[in-house]
Parts: structure tokens; sequence; C-alpha cells
């Protein structure tokens, strides 16, 4: 049933079906037309459409943080009957992060409403696919909410993803040692938002192999001062 399904980016074109879609599910709370179009305009390149045929039979619509591109929040997923419970949705985030745009996350994010389980259930199997940790906090306070009606959403985290080409780096800086997390020719802080400055030397390398454990790192590399 799922062998001839195909997996490809949003267009412009799919912003009223993937609105059809939300509309049509009852976990997923619906947007206005407009937004779904700025969705599939502005973050095609991280959003997945699955097919059989003509046909569209399951959304995903995720973007990167700006502040933070390791981590790539999943807005909404949905997949049509009778292709429920076919590992659409799974195959769909698989898609997802094998893309040339999704190189560097190590995290995936999502926020799930209390009673949920088929979500749930997505991002564990994530997890466990993935062989890394998936941790679940609060995303929003109660009392932070206009509508008195909307349902407290959970934040589910999976990840670090190990990655293999991901280094931490130690880096000499006007005397003391800062850590950066590099993959793919992209650099981040080690440290969010703050990154520390380590006066010793093996303090700098103690912290970096913690870092390294954490983000699923390949190594750890000693830049040379100057």
């Amino acid at each position: 049933m799922t062998d001839d399904i195909t997996y490809r980016t949003l267009s412009i074109e799919d912003g009223a079906e993937i609105w059809r879609m939300v509309d049509e599910s009852e976990n997923l709370d619906r947007d206005s037309g407009y937004a779904y179009f700025m969705v599939a305009r502005n973050f095609a390149a991280t959003s997945v459409v699955a097919e059989r045929g003509e046909h569209t039979i399951g959304m995903l619509t995720a973007y990167r943080l700006p502040q933070d591109p390791r981590r790539l929040f999943v807005w909404q997923v949905n997949v049509r009957d009778p292709y429920k419970n076919t590992k659409v949705a799974s195959a769909m985030l698989d898609h997802l992060l094998q893309r040339d745009e999704a190189a560097g996350v190590r995290w995936v994010e999502a926020t799930i409403v209390p009673g949920n389980t088929p979500a749930e259930q997505l991002f564990r199997s994530l997890a466990k696919r993935l062989d890394c940790p998936i941790k679940e906090t609060e995303a929003f306070a109660d009392e932070l909410f206009p509508d008195a009606e909307h349902k407290i959403e959970r934040l589910f985290v999976v990840g670090p993803i190990p990655y293999e080409k991901c280094e931490i780096r130690i880096r000499p800086e006007d005397g003391k040692y800062r850590l950066y997390s590099f993959w793919d020719g992209s650099e981040l802080p080690a440290f969010e938002p703050a990154n520390p400055a380590f006066d010793d030397f093996e303090d700098a390398k103690r912290a970096a192999e913690r870092v390294r454990i954490d983000h699923g790192a390949s190594k750890v590399v000693v830049e040379r001062a100057g």
C-alpha cells in the first residue's frame, strides 16, 4: 500500500491542500489559508508532502529555529485515512532529515497536546530509530494563553542526534579557551545563550568532552593559537 508513495518539498500550489488536511484533523489547530501559503513559500525546503498518484495523503511542516539552526521544529503533521498507521508520518520525517537542507540538525522539536498518542508515538519512534534521547517539558505556561479553552501543549525534544561529522573545537582566545561545535562547514558556540571562556586548558578539555558526548560529536579538536 505504501510502495508507490512519493515524498517531495512543498510548493505554493500545495497551500490550499495542506490547509484542508489540517482542517480534517482532530488534533491540529487550523490557521488561516494565508498562513499555509506562507509556509509553502518560506519553509518548503524543510516541509514534506506525501503523494500516491495524484492524491496528497500526508503533510509535514517544519522549520529550523533562526536562533539555533541545529534545532528543527516540526509544526504540524497529518496523514489521511486510510494511510494512518502505515508509517507514512515516520517516512516523511526520515525523508526530511535526509535532505541537504537538514544537514547539521541535532535536535527535532514538536509541541503535542496531552492525549495525542499517535503524535507522541511518532517522535518516540524517531528517537528510537536515531538511537538518541527524547525529553518532555512544558512548552508554555497555562497563564500565557488568552484562550482559556486552548489545550496546553507539551514540548518534546528528540536529540542530540548522533552525527559523526560533528566535532567540538577548543579555541584559544585572548589567553583563555572557548568551545565551538563545528559540522559541514557550519559553526556555532558550544554553549547557548552564553559561551563561557575557560581560564584553564584542562577545564576546557573536560568541558569539551562532556559537550562531545551531549552533542553526539565524533571528536574534540584543539586549535592552535594565532
